[in-house]
């Protein structure tokens, strides 16, 4: 057992060493897909448009569905992928973002958020084709999140920018 520090009056947050397990949806992401479709709609509307307008086909549905496999296929998964592997690589910065802490000593339940996690190991899930799809479904979603985040900050400088030249007078 650990020795009792003397009362100091003084708040020291105690180390809990912690593995990190993948959470897995029950849904299988159905609704990480459903958060993300705005975006992922728009996306696909200009791709769709962009593919017909250089493809050779004279048919929009066929170039409308080779579009949309070729961007499931290109954009979809591997950026979904690629985004999620970063936002849990880094599981303090984005709050444990698809992560389940595990302690490894007990933590009392008044104490449970206040503690601090040392991390020893992360568990991922088992790979499958489901959880692929799930994964790059959340990775989704933490696009759209950054999308919407930099988009409201960025809109600032443009509004001021634009009502110094005249506009929204």
């Amino acid at each position: 057992m650990a020795e009792e520090k003397p009362n100091t009056g003084q708040f020291v947050r105690r180390e809990v060493p912690a593995d990190l397990v993948e959470v897995v949806p029950e849904n299988r992401g159905l609704f990480y897909w459903i958060l993300a479709s705005p975006l992922l709609l728009f996306i696909a509307w200009v791709w769709i448009d962009i593919f017909a307008h250089f493809s050779p086909i004279s048919y929009y549905w066929v170039d409308a569905v080779l579009a949309i496999l070729l961007f499931v296929g290109v954009a979809v998964l591997p950026c979904g992928a690629v985004a999620h592997y970063l936002v849990s690589s880094m599981p303090r910065l984005f709050g444990h973002a698809g992560w389940d802490v595990q302690p490894l000593e007990p933590v009392s339940e008044a104490e449970m958020y206040m503690v601090r996690y040392r991390y020893h190991s992360r568990h991922r899930a088992a790979n499958s084709w489901e959880q692929v799809w799930m994964r790059a479904a959340q990775g989704w979603v933490y696009i759209e999140i950054a999308t919407i985040l930099v988009g409201a900050v960025a809109m600032i400088p443009i509004f001021f920018s634009v009502s110094d030249f005249g506009f929204g007078h």
